[in-house]
């Protein structure tokens, strides 16, 4: 399992795509913090905090993260299936290890990469903003989790990323709505999306750490299941 972590850790490294991502984060994160460090001398942001540096880095993870994650990752297992690489790899270990590494594995390179945008933001706040990057952390842990899962069950990684792509579309918009509307016909749905949790702030945030479990149980159940 671990084997397989730092091949997936590594490769993102390794990834055109995963560059510009991580480019545009690091970007984002440095212009707004620099933005509200200039806008702190001319209005008060005392009552807001030092969170108020983070939020560039917060958008940019609410507003894109599941892109990021699709683009990244929409095709960790059946890319894998489609090389039978997976045939392979199922000789040296289990179908669960598999899962686990590659999750774990994407987790970290999000983990060190949200660490030193938030390390960037420390520069100008002058405070290591911990709940902010655990509430991003979090929340693509969600993303990730739900993208496995769309891996597994879709047969080729064109699919996964159309769906991925489609689903990163309607997926923020519904979740925005249901949370703040009263309609009920929609407002349940903010229940299950992770953009409820963060939205409540605090100590909330970690309930999505219990949503993504739930999710990998669940793609580590249709994986089992999934004829290779």
């Amino acid at each position: 399992m671990w084997t397989i972590c730092l091949n997936e850790f590594k490769g993102h490294f390794k990834s055109i795509k995963s560059l510009i991502v991580v480019a545009t984060i690091f970007g984002i994160t440095y212009l707004s913090a620099d933005l509200m460090e200039k806008l702190s001398g001319q209005i008060d942001i005392g009552s807001a905090g030092n969170d108020v540096y983070a939020i560039g880095t917060i958008l940019i993870v609410y507003l894109l993260g599941f892109f990021f994650i699709t683009g990244l990752s929409h095709d960790q297992i059946n890319r894998e299936v489609t090389s039978r690489t997976i045939r392979f790899l199922v000789t040296k270990t289990s179908k669960t290890n598999i899962l686990l590494g590659k999750y774990i594995g994407i987790l970290f390179f999000w983990l060190f990469s949200m660490s030193v945008s938030f390390i960037l933001i420390s520069l100008v706040s002058k405070d290591f903003l911990w709940l902010g990057l655990l509430d991003c952390m979090t929340f693509l842990s969600v993303a990730l989790a739900l993208n496995l899962i769309f891996s597994i069950i879709l047969p080729k990684p064109a699919m996964s990323m159309f769906f991925g792509i489609i689903f990163a579309l309607l997926f923020p918009a519904l979740s925005v709505w249901s949370i703040y509307t009263d309609r009920i016909y929609i407002s349940w749905f903010k229940f299950i999306t992770p953009y409820y949790y963060s939205s409540l702030g605090e100590y909330y945030i970690l309930i999505n750490l219990i949503y993504a479990a739930c999710l990998l149980l669940l793609a580590i159940w249709f994986f089992k299941r999934r004829d290779l």
